[in-house]
């Protein structure tokens, strides 16, 4: 009996001293974990103070590079004859379109010109609902400090838009050096939120009033960081700096000289002072997710430890971990392989095709050649047939048999179509006014257009858009999409066709714009596939916008078309700027 108590204590001792080795490591363990975690926090939080300066500075000098971007354009502008001769007339009409180019190629929000008495004579909105035309500024600090003959410069919410926006002023000087008037130019606030947003970390902008301006955070823009004075509010009512906007207190604590806490989240502050302007940018490192890194680096220290204890035990696992890793991948390659093999073989298919369909295309043109040299001549002799029996008769075009002349019209069409697929003569390519090639592609269209019912808007630039290249191919193009457009708006109410063109700083664009009952699931691509068309049949042989594409490809452009959101379809013509000459 007294054995067998022996035994047991015997086997009840290394359990015990055991389990008192794993408690003491467990309990080593837990102690090492908190002192690395103090000591770590306190670590990172003095890096975080010592490296934010850096990060502070670099978005700072990204906000001052924002607002001197355009600080040379009113000067510029004061100097401009036109500027002071519309000042001295008081007539600035023709200003407009010139303040526009300005602004669009400048990326400005606006630019505008005030007399002495703040009142906004030319703008670059000119056309919008909300145009800056016929408004005063006079309680804008920009315009005193300009008419007074000083550079004007000035935050403010605009009171005709509600948009935030810096604002460049300067005085507009006659010969004799007297002030005319001001010229404005306002740097919308988007591109400088941005700057914010994008840099992934807590970011405000305030003024010396400690109002935000903007943030990382749009919830916080308009918030006071500080109270303003009795003298900072009546100023700030007087010149309507924010609008609209209200403002509203932050609950903003400084704690010590580089923590603070903004509503209730500890941070560490980082304030920096702007360049160009009386404003202090304030980054703000949460002081949560540095004692998160920590706690990170800890638990990695800590399970890298485990894992340092447990790693014989593990090794044949990992070992056989290891060979299946390498036969997944082994798999996963093989797949690839296949998959590229696959690709390889749908390429190949699809150079097939392209090939079939090259083939087709060229006895396309072959038989296209024979059917109009073989139809021309039967084709006309019908044409004069059908004219001197009018003239017989004292008969009205196409009053005689309308229904053969009908017909007659029609092949002659296709014939026409045939003859222009495919031709292209490099040695016709010439420079050549767009405008006027517009022009008269609306006046082939017109009686169609008449006929249908259909409104036809022409919005072209002032300045003449000259090409080099084939102005009948061009005409083609513009003929083929305007009859589309008249037929595409045949049994809709509202039948209105618009054409527009744009001259970009790299490209042309030639835009149609019908209110017809759109493209449904087709594509471009399905368009200009040769013979096909969603006509009824005998209205057209499809071939229009193949031969469109053709023409656009050679010229270096692109033909696209996709569907209204309003309804109809729209087709844009781009071609590339260095196929334009400015005239």
């Amino acid at each position: 009996m007294s054995d067998l108590a022996a035994d047991h204590g015997d086997i009840l001792r290394p359990n015990r001293k055991r389990g008192a080795a794993l408690f003491l490591i467990a309990i080593t363990l837990v102690a090492l974990a908190a002192a690395s975690y103090v000591a770590l926090t306190s670590q990172l939080l003095r890096a975080a103070s010592e490296q934010t300066p850096q990060r502070a500075t670099f978005y700072a000098d990204a906000i001052d590079d924002a607002l001197t971007r355009l600080e040379h354009l009113p000067f510029v502008l004061s100097t401009n004859p036109d500027i002071r001769a519309a000042l001295a007339s008081g007539e600035a009409d023709t200003l407009n379109p010139l303040l526009a180019d300005y602004a669009q190629s400048a990326e400005a929000e606006f630019v505008y010109l005030l007399n002495r008495n703040g009142l906004t004579i030319a703008s670059s909105n000119y056309q919008d609902a909300n145009s800056l035309v016929g408004n005063h500024y006079t309680f804008r600090p920009y315009f005193r400090d300009a008419v007074a003959g000083g550079e004007g410069r000035y935050f403010a919410v605009g009171v005709t838009t509600g948009r935030p926006g810096y604002f460049l002023a300067e005085p507009v000087r006659s010969l004799s050096g007297e002030v005319l008037g001001v010229v404005t130019v306002k740097i919308g606030f988007g591109d400088l939120s941005r700057v914010l947003t994008d840099s992934g970390e807590l970011l405000l902008l305030s003024n010396a009033q400690g109002v935000v301006l903007a943030s990382s955070d749009e919830a916080l823009t308009y918030g006071q960081i500080a109270s303003m004075t009795p003298d900072d509010l009546l100023a700030l009512r007087q010149q309507q700096q924010f609008g609209e906007q209200v403002l509203f207190p932050l609950d903003w604590t400084e704690k010590t000289e580089r923590r603070i806490t903004l509503d209730g989240t500890s941070y560490v502050w980082t304030p920096v002072s702007l360049a160009e302007e009386n404003w202090t940018l304030h980054l703000l490192s949460d002081v949560a997710d540095i004692r998160r890194q920590a706690f990170l680096y800890v638990a990695v220290g800590i399970i890298t430890l485990l894992a340092l204890l447990v790693a014989a035990a593990i090794f044949r696992a990992v070992q056989l971990r290891r060979a299946l890793t390498i036969s997944n991948a082994d798999r996963k390659r093989l797949a690839l392989e296949i998959e590229d093999r696959k690709r390889a073989e749908q390429k190949l298919e699809v150079a097939r095709t392209a090939l079939a369909r090259k083939n087709q295309l060229a006895a396309l043109g072959q038989m296209a050649a024979s059917i109009t040299h073989e139809l021309g001549q039967p084709i006309s002799a019908m044409r004069n047939y059908l004219a001197a029996e009018e003239i017989t008769r004292d008969a009205a075009p196409d009053s005689v048999l309308p229904e053969l002349s009908g017909i007659v019209s029609r092949m002659q069409g296709i014939l026409n179509q045939l003859r222009q697929f495919g031709q292209h003569n490099p040695n016709a390519d010439i420079s050549f006014s767009l405008q006027d090639t517009i022009r008269a592609a609306q006046q082939l269209v017109a009686h169609t257009a008449q006929a249908a019912d259909v409104d036809i808007d022409v919005q072209m630039p002032d300045h003449t858009v000259k090409l080099k290249g084939n102005p009948q191919q061009v005409e083609q193009v513009v003929v083929n999409l305007l009859r589309n457009a008249i037929d595409a708006t045949h049994e809709t109410d509202v039948r209105n066709v618009t054409l527009t063109v744009q001259d970009t700083d790299t490209q042309v664009i030639v835009t149609v714009a019908d209110s017809g009952c759109g493209l449904g699931d087709y594509t471009v691509a399905d368009l200009r596939e040769p013979f096909f068309s969603t006509k009824a049949s005998g209205q057209g042989m499809g071939l229009g916008l193949a031969i469109s594409g053709q023409i656009v490809n050679e010229m270096g452009g692109t033909l696209q078309a996709r569907n209204a959101p309003e309804g109809g379809a729209i087709f844009t013509v781009t071609l590339p700027k260095d196929q334009a000459i400015d005239a």
